[in-house]
């Protein structure tokens, strides 16, 4: 039943701040969302912001082990790097919510601290990818982290164009179109 009520409350609370944002959601509408009392919030997480930072670190490992298996069998950084954003690309349209929420908390210093960033996270895929295709003089960065920054832009502004029909391209067009732009950035 403990595991059951955890769940129901990581799943609403993830619904709840993606719609309405993290400091606008209450524990108290969290917990109604839930079905349960704000004492059972209370028993499985220490606060809020400890519960925010556990959906991040269940989303942002979801998001990392999807990436991973991507590139399993992918051998050069260009092919990587292409596979990676195509990834991204279906992880944001399979699980939006998930990839809206770290978007979100990746702009909350509370919840993205220092020792969050030492965690294994999605980013840190595409940088392992980045690195290679340097050290192969493939790609002419100087800082994965931004080049990551960068590509992560691209995809979600593309995401939202593509979500709005706020573009005449056709999805698979836009994702091939980004493509092609990530690894004209990069070179």
């Amino acid at each position: 039943m403990g595991d059951t009520k955890r769940k129901a409350i990581l799943e609403t609370a993830l619904q709840l701040f993606v719609k309405h944002g993290i400091d606008a959601t209450s524990v108290r509408a969290i917990a109604e969302g839930a079905d349960t009392a704000e004492g059972n919030i209370y028993r499985h997480f220490k606060s809020k912001g400890d519960l925010a930072r556990t959906i991040f670190l269940d989303c942002a490992n979801t998001f990392r082990s999807t990436l991973k298996k991507a590139v399993r069998e992918q051998s050069g950084p260009e092919q990587k790097i292409e596979i990676l954003v195509r990834a991204m690309f279906e992880f944001a349209f399979k699980h939006s919510r998930e990839f809206s929420y770290i978007l979100i908390a990746n702009h909350r210093e509370e919840i993205i601290t220092r020792d969050m960033l030492a965690k294994p996270l999605p980013k840190d895929v595409f940088e392992e990818a980045l690195q290679e295709g340097m050290e192969q003089q493939l790609f002419q960065v100087s800082e994965p982290t931004i080049a990551v920054a960068w590509i992560v832009g691209m995809v979600q502004r593309s995401t939202i164009f593509i979500q709005r029909n706020i573009t005449s391209l056709e999805p698979e067009n836009v994702i091939d179109e980004t493509v092609k732009a990530v690894l004209r950035m990069l070179k």
